[in-house]
């Protein structure tokens, strides 16, 4: 008798759950911070695990809910930088003398989340540990006979 009654509900709860999934939840648009809330955040830039002496990185905190201008700091002689930006997720870039001095450095994109207040965040750009990807440019064209 108890698996008669599984067998009628059974199409009642699958449209359950098929109209749960094709109407989701929300507006369909990722969770973001959306606030104004700036923290502060230092660390050092090191390529190949040398510390990166002169150059710049960019902070960039925009998103569908938040379209603010990119945060630039100076990176040190030592490496390190110290900028103030919005919560969130956050794209970094590097660009001036890091990104001149080290092939493509210029086209690596990291993501870092910032949180309220203090962040220390350490970039090694191209080093054993890094998660970025490059594209060497010049290996491309040998392939294709340039």
């Amino acid at each position: 008798m108890l698996k008669s009654r599984r067998k009628r509900h059974a199409p009642a709860i699958a449209l359950a759950l098929w109209g749960l999934l094709i109407t989701g939840c929300g507006d369909g648009k990722p969770s973001t911070d959306t606030s104004l809330t700036e923290a502060t955040v230092s660390g050092v830039v090191t390529v190949k695990g040398t510390p990166a002496a002169g150059g710049e990185i960019h902070f960039n905190p925009s998103n569908y809910g938040r379209i603010v201008p990119p945060r630039t700091a100076p990176i040190g002689p030592d490496g390190k930088y110290t900028i103030k930006t919005y919560t969130g997720d956050n794209v970094v870039t590097f660009g001036g003398e890091v990104a001149s001095k080290n092939r493509g450095v210029g086209l690596i994109k990291e993501g870092t989340i910032v949180q309220s207040g203090e962040n220390e965040i350490n970039f090694d750009l191209m080093g054993a540990g890094a998660k970025n990807v490059t594209y060497d440019l010049s290996k491309a064209a040998k392939k294709k006979g340039r």
